[in-house]
C-alpha cells in the first residue's frame, strides 16, 4: 500500500511546532507497522481511537496485511537543503514539475531524498517558498499574503509527486492541517478525470483553530470552479477554507485524541465547523499522537548532563543541578520543585496563567524555567518577570531543541495549563523524561496523563498515575495543581512511583501507525470495490 502525506513542514528540517515532529515520525512508524503486520497478520490496535457518529459513515477498520510505503511531500523552504546537508542526508537535483493554479503558472522541481525507510520528496520553487522570513510569514505573528497559492501549489504537485516519490500511483493521499487541504481539493476535481480507483484521501486536523480562511475572491486564483463554494464545501462564512474544502472532500477525518475529537463537535471547541464535523464529513476519528522513543531517551540523550532510566535515576538529579547552574536559579533542596514550561506563548496555551501565580510559586520554594516564544506582549511580561524574581524564574525566548531537551531532564514538574490542546507533545516528552506533567483536562492531555488522585499515587482503575490533571483552567485551578505536585515531589517515595510510571508509559508511534494503517486498508479496500460496481 502506497501512502502520500502532505504537510507543510517536518522536523528537523523546517520546523513551528508539533506537525513537524508527527510528519517525521508517523510515516517512519507506518512502515515498520505495515512490515510487522505482513508478517504476523496481527489485529489492528483499537484502544487509542475512537469513530464518532457522523451521517455518513465509512466501514469499520480491518487489520492492515500488506507492506506499507510512505512518502512525505513539503515545500523546499530556505535553509531546508543546507540542513539535509549538516544530517549527511543527499538531496538530489530533482525533476521538473510545472504547475498551474487557476491563472498561476509555476516552474517547479520535486527534489527527494531518503530518511530511513521514508522517501521525502520536496517542493522546489524559489518565488514560493524561498523567503527570509518564516515559514508562514515574516514573523510568527505575520502571514504572507500569497499563502493560498504557495500551499495550493503544494496541494497540485501532491497529485504528481505520489508517482514520483512511490513508484507508482498513492493508494492513500493523507493531507495535514489547512496547507495540505487542497490537496484533498484537486483529488476530488481530478477523480472524474482519471481511470482506475481515486486515492483514498484522509485528512488530519492537528488544530482546528487554524482554518486557511482566505477571501472569496481566492477560489478564481486557485483553479476552484464556484460549484464548490457551498456549505457543504469550502465555504466558511462568505469565505473560502482550504481546511473546510480539506475536510469536505476527504474520505475520513481524523484528529490527535479522542476527547479533541468530541469537543470540536460542540460550539464551544468547533471554532465555526461543529455542525458542519457532526452532519457533513464521512468519518471523525480521534487517534493520540505519539513521539519517536528512540530520538528522545534520557539514557543516551547527548544534549543533558547526565543518562538515566526509570530504573536508575541518579542521573536525573545531575541534570537537575546542571539546569538550575545553566539558568542561574538559586539552589534549591531536593524536596523542593524545579517547575518547567516550555510552549508557544499564545493564549491557546495558558501561560498567562502561569505568570499569574509566578509569586505564589517563589513562596512554595519552587524554581522555574520557562521556554517558549510567540505573543510579543507575553514575551515582554516573562521578561519582566524573569528580572523581578531573578531567584526562583528563569526564561528563555526563542525555541532552542538542546536546550529544551534539558530542561525535560532537569525538572521535576512540567507544566501545561492548555485552554484547549489538540494532543500535545510536551507532556509526553515529559514523561519520557521523568518530569511529571501537571495538566489542564482537555483534548489530548486528558488522553494521555492520569491522574495520581488525591491523596493517593493511584489513578484511574487502581494504576499508579502519571500526573496531575485539573478541570477548571483558571490560575487559581493551576496554582491548586501545582501545590498538589510540590507535595508529591516532599514525598520522596510516592514522586520515584509516578516517575517511573510516567517513563514507562508507551508514548511511541506503534499503536497510532497501526490504527492509521487499518484505517487506511478500510478505505482502499472501499474504493476497490466501488471501482468494480461502477459501470
Amino acid at each position: 500500500m502506497r501512502v502520500l502525506h502532505v504537510a507543510s513542514e517536518v522536523a528537523p528540517f523546517a520546523q513551528t511546532g508539533g506537525l513537524a515532529d508527527v510528519l517525521a515520525g508517523l510515516p517512519a512508524a507506518q512502515v515498520e507497522s505495515g512490515r510487522v503486520a505482513a508478517m504476523a497478520a496481527a489485529p489492528a490496535a483499537t484502544a487509542r481511537t475512537i469513530a464518532m457518529p457522523t451521517r455518513r459513515q465509512a466501514p469499520e477498520a480491518v487489520p492492515p496485511r500488506a507492506p506499507v510505503q510512505a512518502a512525505v511531500l513539503v515545500p523546499l523552504y530556505r535553509g531546508v537543503a543546507a540542513r539535509l546537508a549538516a544530517a549527511k542526508i543527499a538531496l538530489d537535483d530533482g525533476i521538473a514539475l510545472p504547475l498551474q493554479i487557476g491563472p498561476h503558472a509555476f516552474e517547479a522541481r520535486l527534489r527527494r531524498a531518503r530518511v530511513g525507510a521514508v522517501e521525502y520528496g520536496f517542493l522546489d520553487c524559489a518565488g514560493l517558498y524561498d523567503r527570509i522570513g518564516g515559514l508562514y510569514g515574516p514573523m510568527s505573528s505575520s502571514e504572507y499574503t500569497d499563502n493560498a497559492v504557495r500551499f495550493a501549489a503544494l496541494g497540485r504537485a501532491a497529485l504528481v509527486a505520489g508517482e514520483r516519490l512511490l513508484g507508482g500511483r498513492a493508494d492513500v493521499l493523507h493531507v495535514h492541517d489547512w496547507q495540505g487541504g487542497a490537496a484533498s481539493i484537486y483529488a476530488h476535481l481530478e477523480r472524474a478525470e482519471r481511470p482506475g480507483p481515486p486515492p483514498a484521501v484522509v485528512a488530519t486536523i492537528h488544530n482546528l483553530a487554524f482554518r486557511g480562511v482566505f477571501d472569496k475572491t481566492v477560489m478564481s486564483e486557485l483553479g476552484f470552479p464556484w460549484d464548490l463554494f457551498t456549505r457543504g464545501g469550502v465555504e466558511f462564512y462568505d469565505q473560502l477554507s482550504l481546511l473546510k474544502g480539506g475536510l469536505a472532500y476527504a474520505d475520513a477525518v481524523t484528529t490527535v485524541s479522542p476527547s479533541y475529537a468530541r469537543e470540536i463537535l460542540t460550539p464551544e471547541r468547533g471554532e465555526g465547523l461543529d455542525a458542519f464535523l457532526r452532519w457533513d464529513v464521512a468519518r471523525l476519528i480521534g487517534i493520540v499522537n505519539g513521539i519517536d522513543e528512540a530520538a528522545w531517551d534520557p539514557r543516551t540523550d547527548r544534549a543533558i548532563a547526565a543518562g538515566y532510566s526509570a530504573d536508575d535515576l541518579a542521573g536525573k538529579a545531575r541534570c537537575r543541578a546542571a539546569l538550575l547552574a545553566e539558568t542561574g536559579l538559586a539552589p534549591v533542596a531536593d524536596d523542593r520543585p524545579v517547575i518547567a514550561a516550555i510552549s508557544r506563548m499564545s493564549d491557546q496555551k495558558g501561560l498567562d496563567l502561569l505568570a499569574d501565580i509566578v509569586p505564589q510559586l517563589g513562596a512554595l520554594g519552587a524554581r522555574l524555567v520557562v521556554l517558549g516564544s510567540g505573543d510579543p506582549a507575553l514575551e515582554a511580561r516573562w521578561r519582566y518577570l524573569a528580572e523581578s524574581f531573578r531567584e526562583h524564574v528563569a526564561v528563555k525566548i526563542g525555541f532552542d531543541l538542546p536546550y529544551a531537551r534539558r530542561v525535560y531532564a532537569g525538572s521535576d514538574l512540567f507544566v501545561m495549563p492548555s485552554r484547549f490542546e489538540p494532543c500535545g507533545l510536551g507532556q509526553l516528552y515529559a514523561m519520557r523524561y521523568g518530569s511529571i506533567p501537571i495538566v489542564s483536562s482537555v483534548g489530548g492531555l486528558r488522553d494521555t496523563v492520569t491522574d495520581i488522585g488525591h491523596g493517593s499515587i493511584a489513578g484511574g482503575g487502581g494504576r499508579v498515575g502519571t500526573g496531575i490533571r485539573f478541570d477548571t483552567v483558571t490560575a487559581a485551578a493551576l496554582l491548586a495543581a501545582i501545590e498538589r505536585g510540590v507535595k508529591l515531589v516532599a514525598d520522596r517515595t510516592a514522586v520515584a512511583q509516578v516517575r517511573r510510571a510516567a517513563m514507562l508509559r508507551d508514548s511511541s508511534w506503534a499503536g497510532p501507525a497501526r490504527d492509521y494503517v487499518a484505517l487506511y486498508e478500510s478505505l482502499v479496500a472501499r474504493q476497490r470495490r466501488s471501482a468494480v460496481a461502477a459501470p
